[in-house]
């Protein structure tokens, strides 16, 4: 089957204990850590592929995470507001923790099957 690279903006969130959270905000849930930067990134661009293929595999859990999506008015496609408003809830739970504002994007690509 056919791939095409797709590109999603990640938020690491460095814990106080060392290594990351990260998150995806076009895909609600989809969390991985690391225990640096590189192992962070790696996990989350692996948790995205595990979560498309169940959306593809799934239509239950498709039509679950939509509604999820559409629940938070947020969009199945990556916008500069959906990353916005996920940092601002990150920043927001760092500040209610006592933990300095820093944060760091990134873009990470995973190869997506493609209908042929």
């Amino acid at each position: 089957m056919p791939t095409t690279l797709k590109k999603f903006t990640v938020i690491l969130d460095p814990e106080d204990r060392g290594g990351y959270s990260v998150y995806c905000p076009v895909l609600p849930g989809c969390v991985s850590q690391g225990d640096d930067r590189g192992s962070a990134l790696e996990n989350i661009r692996e948790a995205i592929t595990l979560v498309l293929e169940t959306l593809e595999q799934d239509d239950v859990v498709a039509a679950r995470v939509l509604d999820a999506i559409e629940g938070k008015n947020l969009s199945p496609i990556e916008t500069p507001d959906l990353v916005a408003d996920e940092i601002r809830e990150v920043l927001k739970a760092r500040h209610e923790d006592g933990l300095p504002p820093t944060i760091e994007t990134a873009q990470v690509e995973v190869s997506i099957p493609v209908s042929a």
